[in-house]
Order: C-alpha cells, then sequence, then structure tokens
C-alpha cells in the first residue's frame, strides 16, 4: 500500500471535527439534514471514485477486487441520495415502505465476493470461474433470503416489527459473515494483501458498530439527520476512502499453501449449504411461524423460483466441476505418457552410451593392424620397383590411412567429451563430420555440397561435440530427403560480421512445427527412428559455445537449420 500522507490524515481529521461541531451546536431542522445528506451521499460517491481508481491502477483479478467494493458503496450510495432526494430536493420524508433498503440490505454481498475472489492470486481460469459462481450463487442466496422474510413484511402484509426484526438481524448478520470473511484473508495472506484485509476488516467493524450504535438511537427516537451519532459512520467511510487510495499497483498476493489447498472446498461448501438451505428455509417459516398462512403462496412461489435460479447456477457449477475434472484426466494422461518417454528415451540412450563404449572399443582395436597396413604398405612401395604394383600400394595406404581417418572420427565421436575448447577450422570439422555419413549419402543416392567461403577464422570448439552437432544435423537431413523427389543437401559456411555462419538445408518436407523444433523429446520420425533429443543437444552445445542456432521452413519446400557463432577473434577480444 502506498504511504498515509499528513495532509490525507489531515484532510480526514478536519472533516470528522467539523460536522461534529456543526452536529453538536446547529439546531435540527432543513439546513441540518441538508448538510447531513450531502455529505454523507458525497463521501460515497469520493469513495467509489476512490475505489474505480484503484481498479483502474490495478491488473487482473485485483481490478476486479475494486470494482465490487465500488459496486458495494454504490449500493451504500444509492440508499443516501434517495434520502437526500426525498429529504432535501422534496423536502419531505421519505417513503413508507423505503425501496432504498433494498439496496442498502444487499451492500456487504458485493463486498463479501470481492474478498473471497483472492485478487492477485495465480488460480487457473477454471478455479477463476468455479469461484466466481460459487459467490454468485451466495449472491442469489441473500436476495432469496431478502424476498422470503423482509419484503412480504414491507410490502404484502406490513407488519414494521417483523421487517425491523427481520431486515436488522439479517443485515447484522451479513457483516458479520463479511467480517468472517476479511479476518479469514488477513490471517492467511502476506505482505501488502494482508494490510489491506485488516484495513478493511477494521473499517467493517467500525461501519457495523456505528450503524447498531445508530439504529439504538432510533429506536429510542433521538436520531435524526445531522446527529452525532453520524460521526461514527462517516468515520468509517473515510477509512474506506484512505484504504482505496492507498491501494494502487498492489502486487499478487501471496497465501499459504495450505490455504490454496483449502481455496476451491470452502467456496464449494459455502455454495452447497446455500442450495440446501432453501428449502429448509422454507420449511421452518411453514411450520413454526403462526402467522404463515397469508403469506404462504408467495413464499412457496419465492422458495420455487429462488430453486431453480439456484439450481441452473449449481448446473453450471457442475459443468464446470466436470470439465476441470477432464482437463485434469487429460493432463495426468500426458504426464504419464511424457514421464513413460522420459524414462523409455534414458533407457535408450543408455544403450547408446553402451553402444558407443563398444564402438570405440572395436575402433581403438581396428587401429593397431591398420597402423600395420600403413606401414606394411609404404615399406613395400619402397622396395618394389614396378611401377604398376607400386600405385596398387600407394592406393592401398591411402584408403588405409582414409579408413584410419574415419576410426579416429568414430573415437573422437563415441568417447566422453572431457577435452576443452581451442581454434579450430570449421571446415575442417565439418569435413571430418561427413565422413561418419558418407556411407549413407552414397548409398541412398543423395547429392551432398558443401561450400564453405575461403579463410574463414578459426572458432574455439570443443571438437568432438561439434562432430556430434554436425552428425546429428547431417543425419537430421538424410532422413528428411529419404522421400524427397530431389535428394539434395547443401551446407554452407560463410562470415557475417564477425559471426561465422553455418547452414543446413535440404529438399525435404521442412519441419512440422517450427516452435518445437529444439524441444527435448519432441520427434516427428517413426517410433524406433528417433530419441527427439538431437536438435535439443544441437541447442544446448551451440548455446554453451555463446552460438545461435534457429530453424526455418524453405520455400516451396525444405527445411534449413542455421548456426551462428563467434569468431576466434571476438572471443580473443572479450578475454582481453
Amino acid at each position: 500500500m502506498k504511504p498515509l500522507k499528513y495532509w490525507q490524515l489531515g484532510v480526514v481529521a478536519g472533516f470528522l471535527l467539523v460536522y461534529t461541531i456543526v452536529s453538536l451546536t446547529a439546531r435540527r431542522g432543513f439546513a441540518l439534514t441538508a448538510f447531513s445528506d450531502i455529505s454523507a451521499t458525497g463521501l460515497w460517491l469520493i469513495a467509489i471514485v476512490a475505489m474505480v481508481w484503484a481498479a483502474l491502477s490495478n491488473h487482473g483479478r485485483t481490478r476486479w477486487f475494486w470494482f465490487l467494493l465500488a459496486s458495494g458503496a454504490a449500493l451504500v450510495g444509492t440508499n443516501l441520495g434517495a434520502w437526500l432526494y426525498y429529504e432535501v430536493i422534496r423536502g419531505r420524508s421519505t417513503p413508507d415502505p423505503f425501496w432504498a433498503d433494498i439496496p442498502l440490505f444487499l451492500q456487504p454481498v458485493p463486498m463479501m465476493v470481492a474478498a473471497a475472489m483472492r485478487p492477485g492470486s495465480r488460480q487457473r481460469e477454471e478455479n477463476f470461474h468455479l469461484s466466481t459462481l460459487n459467490f454468485l450463487i451466495l449472491l442469489l442466496w441473500w436476495v432469496y433470503i431478502y424476498m422470503f422474510l423482509v419484503y412480504p413484511n414491507e410490502y404484502i402484509v406490513r407488519n414494521r416489527t417483523i421487517f425491523d426484526i427481520y431486515y436488522y438481524s439479517l443485515f447484522v448478520l451479513e457483516f458479520g459473515v463479511m467480517l468472517a470473511v476479511l479476518g479469514g484473508m488477513a490471517l492467511v495472506a502476506e505482505g501488502e494483501w494482508r494490510k489491506i484485509y485488516w484495513h478493511l476488516f477494521s473499517a467493517c467493524a467500525l461501519y457495523l458498530l456505528a450503524y447498531q450504535w445508530l439504529n439504538a438511537a432510533l429506536v429510542r427516537e433521538e436520531y435524526y439527520s445531522g446527529s452525532i451519532y453520524d460521526v461514527p459512520n462517516d468515520a468509517a467511510i473515510c477509512w474506506f476512502i484512505l484504504i482505496a487510495v492507498r491501494a494502487r499497483n498492489v502486487p499478487s498476493e501471496r497465501l499459504a499453501a495450505s490455504e490454496r489447498e483449502r481455496e476451491a472446498k470452502v467456496s464449494g461448501l459455502i455454495a452447497v449449504l446455500a442450495v440446501l438451505s432453501l428449502p429448509v428455509i422454507g420449511l421452518c417459516v411453514q411450520f413454526l411461524d403462526p402467522g404463515t398462512n397469508q403469506l404462504r403462496p408467495y413464499r412457496v412461489t419465492v422458495t420455487l423460483v429462488g430453486i431453480f435460479v439456484v439450481g441452473v447456477c449449481v448446473f453450471l457449477r457442475q459443468m464446470l466441476l466436470t470439465r476441470e475434472m477432464a482437463r485434469l484426466l487429460v493432463e495426468s494422461k500426458e504426464n504419464l505418457e511424457q514421464l513413460q518417454s522420459a524414462q523409455t528415451q534414458l533407457l535408450q540412450r543408455e544403450r547408446l552410451a553402451g553402444i558407443g563404449q563398444v564402438v570405440s572399443g572395436v575402433a581403438h582395436e581396428l587401429n593397431n593392424p591398420l597402423t600395420a597396413v600403413m606401414g606394411y604398405s609404404d615399406l613395400l612401395k619402397e622396395q618394389t620397383r614396378e611401377d604398376n604394383a607400386r600405385q596398387k600400394l600407394e592406393k592401398l595406404g591411402t584408403e588405409a590411412r582414409r579408413m584410419k581417418r574415419i576410426i579416429d572420427n568414430l573415437i573422437s565421436f563415441a568417447r566422453p567429451q572431457q577435452e576443452g575448447r581451442r581454434p579450430l577450422d570449421i571446415a575442417a570439422v565439418m569435413r571430418d563430420s561427413l565422413m561418419l555419413c558418407e556411407y549413407q549419402c552414397r548409398n541412398a543416392g543423395i547429392r551432398f555440397e558443401m561450400n564453405f567461403a575461403p579463410n574463414l577464422p578459426q572458432i574455439e570448439l570443443n571438437e568432438g561435440q561439434f562432430k556430434q552437432v554436425f552428425v546429428n544435423l547431417l543425419n537430421n537431413a538424410l532422413q528428411a530427403v529419404e522421400q524427397a523427389q530431389e535428394k539434395r543437401i547443401l551446407v554452407e559456411g560463410k562470415l557475417e560480421g564477425e559471426k561465422v555462419v553455418v547452414r543446413f538445408s535440404d529438399t525435404g518436407p521442412g519441419f512440422n512445427d517450427l516452435n518445437r523444433a529444439f524441444d527435448p523429446f519432441y520427434s516427428t520420425k517413426p517410433i524406433g527412428r528417433g530419441t527427439g533429443l538431437g536438435l535439443s543437444m544441437c541447442y544446448g552445445t551451440v548455446k554453451e559455445h555463446n552460438g545461435k542456432i534457429y530453424a526455418q521452413n524453405l520455400h516451396p519446400n525444405g527445411a534449413a537449420v542455421t548456426i551462428e557463432l563467434p569468431a576466434v577473434e571476438e572471443v580473443g577480444c572479450k578475454l582481453q
């Protein structure tokens, strides 16, 4: 809450002091009545404006919280405006029965709904709608109570004594419930919202005590407009105004964890009790109130209408509960499937790690005889004088060295990546990676093109990690173009500013969902052909090297994955 300024407190204290002096010194009459009615109506209008201002300066459910409080203030303002109209403008007493008693009776209901909305809390949209519907049922219940008990004694049989008993008892009960709601919210809220709830609780308590004092003066026939009995009521209104003025840009409410779990249960229990109470109230009045015969048709009609309207709300509530239950079931099923998929992927990764160790071991064992083949081929070439035999031995040595490079790449690809980064030629790393996929390209009839600009600056890389990145991207491209009419893969490398850009493009069908292309475990390949981790691993590796990687679809078909990496010179500048 915004801090209270001295001039604000001074204005409130000055107004209350002037009102007290006027109420004690002025004579009872039209001038004092006008002063009282105009002051009270003006205060509530200021309260409405302050609450609307607080609503517009906040967001989300907090905004609705203050709008609801403003609607409660508007109900009281309607009552006081009616008093101003009849006593000051028309110059006569209010009619009996007085229609403005209805909005005054319903005043606490929007305030209860506002408090129970949990302004600023992070409920799901479905829970918010459910809570709103629960408290709509509460509002309808209070309307039913008024129409069942209060209204007939005011407009049908005109029993003033019974009307006063029901009206004032229920009014006090309403405020008691509202104080309980505000007190409960204050106990579980934290930070700024705890202060707001306690201030609202205290202001409502003062308002209720002022109402009780004023009502007791009415019974003793001591009250008149502008008397000293109005001062506590005006003080409560000023308190509401100060709360609203200070409640701009309030942060989200933080609730205790146990209270979050009980929130839906409490509001749902209140709604169920409200529904069940309708026929119970009708039966109690029917059999316990001896004067009910004259009002029986009316009360039966009101009860039936009330049960129907509240029953519609219960039906809507059940629909929301059913939809929420279906959402939870679907969410649980998806979570279970994701858990099973993650378990499967982890097992597959363990198998792949085991295969990598086997490949690394086999490749290491092949290196020894292959070294002997290269050595003996060179030795035989030096000892042989025939040109034809020397050419064949030279080809044998060349292919043996080529096999050794492939085996070295397999070892580098399969072993754990423990080595650090060092400046490397990105084109050389790309060529070494291509050797691991060369057989698949040739066997599938795929045309591969590699176009790297000459004299590209070196890049600080972990060689083994980037070989894995390039092999993953090449394998993705190979699988993408398998069913394409034109089977073509192009890898380009160039310098753009201080970035080295490597772009893999193919003539395949493209990505189904670009937004999820780098998500872990996301794959559109048939089961058994992909883990959904390849592009995710590429993304992590590139990011670790302070680079960028992104995907795009090409027109009319095809896809491209682009990697941007800082050159060694840029990294060196940063280190310096």
